[in-house]
């Protein structure tokens, strides 16, 4: 295989990769974003006389709780993934 052909097809499987590591966070990201969500979903209803104590504004506030977390997760990784790439550049 010609050595441009090499290249090109390093640079696919490096972004193969890196997409699949994306959406692995991604997905790790939002499901523990749904675990802190269902958490405090539950923490309410344990304290509620009955569901239908549970205000809307209480709704809304926990589902922001578990994008915020998922958010921060996405974040975090974004930041380790550029360590790493800092780390693999200084190797090279």
């Amino acid at each position: 295989m010609p050595e441009g052909s090499q290249d090109l097809s390093r640079i696919f499987r490096e972004i193969k990769r890196e997409f699949f590591r994306f959406a692995d966070s991604y997905a790790k990201a939002v499901s523990g974003g749904a675990n802190v969500t269902g958490k405090k979903i539950m923490e309410a209803v344990k304290k509620s006389d009955q569901p239908s104590d549970i205000s809307i504004a209480k709704l809304i506030s926990t589902v922001k709780s578990g994008v915020q977390y998922a958010g921060e997760q996405m974040i975090k990784s974004g930041a380790d993934l550029v360590e790493q790439m800092k780390e693999k550049a200084k190797k090279q």
